[in-house]
């Protein structure tokens, strides 16, 4: 296993966990593994089909036995839009594919994600804002507070990832 390889299923099981495990809001792994995972892995379907299982297996923990109903959940409503956003957030992290790119990369995908996600949001079925304009920009600014976790926490898990793999190819090569 090299140490792309290393890194990218240690950011796997950490985007898994901190999902699953009580966190402040909006600040788990999971725009790392989708950010992080395509600027450091060759192939962008690779890391799409690891982001996507990675939220539909913590979303099937987080919706039946976490926060359980009276009937079992495959995806929440909207689950959609957040799974776009992911893919996103991957596909800008493959074209920012130099250190130079990667910081502007990074929040240009946390924006975008956070445009999808929460679209997704004023879109669905228990939307708590009003199905025109005036509701669409009240649900981005009801996000605003959301935003700020979001961004940190991808950039602090990907600085992590960075940095685990900065030292262990030095370890290798000693």
């Amino acid at each position: 296993m090299t140490p792309k390889t290393k890194i990218f299923a240690g950011l796997i099981l950490l985007a898994f966990v901190s999902r699953i495990v009580p966190h402040y809001p909006n600040f788990t792994a999971m725009g790392a593994l989708a950010f992080y995972g395509a600027f450091s892995m060759k192939r962008l379907a690779v890391t799409i089909t690891a982001v996507v299982a990675t939220m539909m297996a913590s979303d099937l923990i987080i919706n039946n036995l976490i926060y359980p109903s009276d009937t079992f959940v495959f995806m929440y409503v909207g689950s959609i839009y957040t799974y776009i956003g992911f893919a996103a957030y991957s596909l800008i992290g493959h074209f920012s594919k130099s250190n130079a790119k990667a910081g502007l990369g990074l929040v240009a995908g946390s924006l975008v994600f956070f445009a999808i996600s929460n679209l997704g949001v004023w879109a669905s079925t228990t939307a708590l804002y009003p199905d025109n304009a005036a509701g669409l920009l009240a649900t981005y600014i009801a996000a605003i507070p959301f935003y700020a976790p979001e961004l940190l926490s991808t950039a602090l898990f990907s600085a992590v990832a960075y940095g685990a793999l900065s030292w262990i190819t030095k370890a290798v090569k000693a």
